[in-house]
Parts: C-alpha cells; sequence; structure tokens
C-alpha cells in the first residue's frame, strides 16, 4: 500500500467540480482510501482553495488545512509557487487523460507550471494498492494526473517552506541594509545643510 499526493488537473473548470462533488461520495475500500481532498482554482494569479474535504474528520470541512495538502496550497500560493510555476519546465506528459508519477522534487513545480489562470486541480491525500483505480476515477474527464510519495511530498513541502522563508529573512535584510543606506544619507545630507548655516553664520560674523 502506498500513501500518495495526486494532483487532477483539469481543462475543463466544471470537470473538476462534478468530479471534486463525486469525490466527496466517493465509496472508500480497504485497497482505495482517501484521506482529505481539496479543489483549488487560480484567478488573477491568486490560488484559491475553492472547496475541501476531509475524510479523518467528523465535518466535511477544516482540518485539512493544517496537513501535508492545506501546506501544499500555501506553497503553490505563495510567492515560491509564482517562481515554481516560471522555472519547472515542460509539464510531463501534458497529454489530455495521461496518468504521470511526478519524480522528486517535479510535483509542486509541474502543478504550479500547469496552473495558469482560469485552470482547476483536485489535489488528494490517499493510499492505493493500485494506482489505476483513482486513474480511472479521474480519467473520464480531460484531465493530467500527477502522482508523488506523500512523504517526499512532504519533504519537498518542507524545503520549500524553508526556501520561502530563506527568501523572505533576505528580503528583510535588503530592506534593512536599503533602509540604513537611507537614513545615513539624510543622515549626511543633515550634517552638510547644518554646517553650511554655521559656516554662513561664521563668515558673517568675520566680516
Amino acid at each position: 500500500m502506498k500513501q500518495n499526493i495526486i494532483v487532477a488537473l483539469f481543462d475543463v473548470p466544471s470537470e473538476a467540480y462534478q468530479a471534486f462533488s463525486e469525490l466527496k461520495a466517493y465509496t472508500q475500500t480497504a485497497d482505495t482510501l482517501i484521506a482529505q481532498a481539496v479543489l483549488i482554482k487560480k484567478e488573477n494569479g491568486l490560488i484559491i482553495p475553492a472547496e475541501s474535504a476531509d475524510f479523518t474528520a467528523r465535518t466535511a470541512e477544516g482540518a485539512w488545512t493544517g496537513g501535508l495538502i492545506g501546506a501544499l496550497v500555501g506553497v503553490l500560493a505563495g510567492p515560491l509557487g509564482v517562481i515554481l510555476g516560471g522555472t519547472a519546465g515542460a509539464l510531463i506528459g501534458g497529454n489530455t487523460g495521461t496518468a504521470e508519477t511526478a519524480g522528486d522534487a517535479l510535483l509542486l513545480g509541474n502543478t504550479a507550471r500547469k496552473l495558469d489562470d482560469g485552470s482547476t486541480a483536485v489535489i488528494i491525500l490517499a493510499q492505493e494498492a493500485d494506482e489505476a483505480v483513482l486513474d480511472a476515477f479521474f480519467n473520464r474527464f480531460q484531465t493530467t494526473i500527477l502522482r508523488q510519495d506523500a512523504a517526499a511530498a512532504q519533504q519537498d513541502v518542507l524545503a520549500a517552506v524553508e526556501a520561502q522563508q530563506e527568501v523572505a529573512r533576505q528580503a528583510h535584510e535588503a530592506w534593512k541594509k536599503q533602509r540604513k543606506a537611507e537614513r545615513r544619507e539624510k543622515l549626511d545630507a543633515f550634517k552638510a545643510d547644518i554646517k553650511q548655516k554655521f559656516d554662513e553664520l561664521a563668515a558673517k560674523l568675520k566680516k
């Protein structure tokens, strides 16, 4: 049994909503267990969770935001998601209706790359004995499926979060240096101005 993160990227947004609705009513089996799911969309450059379901909780909404899927969505929605989307390269197996297994560190990048404005995706955390079961579920729609081992995805998310924190730290350091330089410039200008005033006063006394 494998624990995987599966991303289904939809060519038709309405099909993503239909698939997610059916997914919430999906009959769990011992061979295919779905723990969490979220439907995301991208509008005006922003990735927005549209619907979510946590099959391990008593309510359909909520707890997923604190888990792996929530962290993954957070990375995709953050500044690093923009960077990944621009540098990840072409999507593996971009043909409609195909299932591809994303290699290490590729799931985040490929998802970010594929999510253009107006596009939608369903992300699920599942335990699978046979990947063909969920592939068959999603391949009824116009989709591209990416899959990565959940532990590897978690490792990539943690690395991405650390990278975001480092980027933020560097940006803050750069801001502090800029502010320090601006303060120094203003102080130097103040010193020059006040020196000029006293020099002028001293020159008047000599007359």
